[in-house]
């Protein structure tokens, strides 16, 4: 499932994107959770949602939202690879 609303900001002159803060922390031997915020001139106003648990690399879930600039994203993700061949999670990662 995939959601995105974006009104962008026709204003800007120019373009910049810089991280704020960022927190990480590994919950078992697969899944990972992140929590970053970032300062952006893209947008007025986002609000993003995916989620795919496998049948990608780093499936999982995630959740986005802007508002004039300021963005927070938080990832619940499985730090393996996904075999396309196999249509299962590679062994070795």
């Amino acid at each position: 499932m995939y959601f995105n609303f974006t009104i962008y900001n026709f204003f800007i002159k120019s373009n910049f994107w810089y991280k704020l803060s960022h927190f990480h922390k590994r919950l078992s031997e697969n899944k990972n959770l992140e929590i970053e915020t970032f300062f952006s001139s893209n947008s007025l106003f986002s609000i993003e949602f995916d989620c795919k648990p496998t049948g990608r690399d780093h499936a999982g879930i995630r959740f986005k939202i802007s508002i004039f600039g300021l963005e927070a994203e938080i990832n619940f993700y499985d730090c393996r690879h996904w075999d396309y061949k196999k249509n299962k999670w590679q062994e070795n990662h």
